[in-house]
């Protein structure tokens, strides 16, 4: 087993491969290290939890065809849980997945389109109506208000800076389309990450006793901590209030609760119902009433780190997060009650890889016709 330093350096390997900057040095430590023949135990997860035996020898055969990787010590699989098994993962899946031109296991997918993944994609709309498409916009100050100069630092991260001048405070609201994400750095120095589907309605400096946003959607808060102001985000009827910490909140219309998950810091939860305290590694989900549980923190965020990591999910629960990030509709030929998979991919493959791996597992089937997927058993 590899310590975490080393899991951590070949996750980085992993990520640069897949995004296509790994340098010659590196490609060769990467294939030395998933060449080993040390005799450890290489832990390579499945990419869903069903039929778990036969799923993972289909799944290596495939991988190994695909890549060329040729295993040499015993391999065992489990749940993904650790940052060795998210490694072998990312490198098997990611480069399965976006370096193949078909799968290599037979499919009943039709890529009549191939679905590709979202991107940085997003609207700031100011105070006064005036809209900014981010994504097409350059690299530089967007424009000075009062205070406040905006500038687009890159292709998915905007920041408000205070200079100088007299401070005039205006409402924005910087939205991600279905298939868009975006990171804004607000003026006090909290960043957030928003996901597909999403929008942040936001001050443009914060003054008096507190700071405010709200959003819908979801989003990824790493809150500047600032003791005399809090930090409240408002979603559906609901606020999370906080001081500085780093917490996510999913609150999709189309979703049955509302999630707020707090990876460090302590955030109180409030609605009608009543007040709910946090602490790290815990999850509330919030309905007509709040309840509380331990979080599968690594799957709360995942998608803020270019995963989809299902956790025991609904196959309808899968389905909602591809069409948010695929831009697809799925339509579902049969009822699948209890129909649920464990797992992990790149968000940055074409929603057809999703789809194949799904099937692997032959108990659910699918069929990608340019904007819908037909869902069947």
């Amino acid at each position: 087993m590899q310590d975490n330093s080393t899991n951590e350096r070949y996750l980085e390997l992993a990520q640069k491969q897949l995004q296509g900057t790994i340098t010659p040095e590196e490609s060769a430590e990467l294939a030395a290290w998933l060449a080993h023949d040390d005799g450890q135990q290489l832990e390579v997860p499945p990419a869903m939890a069903e039929s778990r035996d036969l799923h993972e020898k289909r799944l290596l055969g495939a991988i190994e065809h695909s890549i060329g990787w040729k295993r040499s010590a015993r391999i065992r699989a489990f749940r993904l849980t650790t940052s060795a098994a998210a490694v072998l993962l990312l490198i098997a899946l990611g480069w399965w997945l976006t370096k193949q031109p078909s799968p290599a296991v037979p499919s009943t997918v039709v890529n009549n389109n191939n679905g590709s993944p979202g991107g940085n994609r997003a609207v700031l709309t100011l105070g006064n109506g005036q809209r900014i498409v981010l994504d097409s916009a350059g690299n530089g100050t967007l424009f000075k208000q009062g205070g406040v100069q905006c500038i687009k630092l890159d292709s998915g991260s905007l920041a408000y800076n205070m200079s100088s001048g007299t401070e005039e405070v205006q409402i924005h609201t910087l939205s991600t389309p279905v298939g868009g994400q975006f990171r804004i750095a607000l003026a006090d120095g909290t960043s957030v990450w928003l996901n597909a589907a999403s929008s942040l309605r936001f001050p443009s400096s914060f003054t008096g006793k507190e700071r405010s946003v709200e959003i819908t959607g979801e989003a990824y808060f790493e809150v500047a901590a600032d003791k005399g102001k809090p930090f409240k985000v408002a979603f559906n009827g609901s606020v999370v209030e906080v001081l500085g910490t780093h917490f996510n909140v999913m609150a999709y219309a189309d979703e049955a609760k509302s999630k707020v998950t707090l990876l460090e810091g302590s955030v109180a939860i409030s609605n009608s119902s009543g007040r709910q305290l946090l602490k790290p590694g815990m999850q509330a989900f919030i309905g007509s009433t709040i309840t509380t549980g331990k979080a599968n923190t690594e799957e709360a965020v995942a998608w803020k780190n270019g995963l989809f990591i299902f956790d025991n999910e609904d196959i309808h629960g899968i389905m909602r997060k591809l069409a948010r990030w695929y831009n697809v509709k799925p339509i579902y030929t049969t009822d699948m009650p209890g129909l649920t998979f464990s797992g992990t991919v790149s968000r940055y493959g074409n929603v057809s890889g999703v789809l194949n791996m799904l099937e692997m597992t032959e108990s659910v089937r699918f069929n990608l016709k340019g904007g819908t997927i037909e869902v069947s058993r």
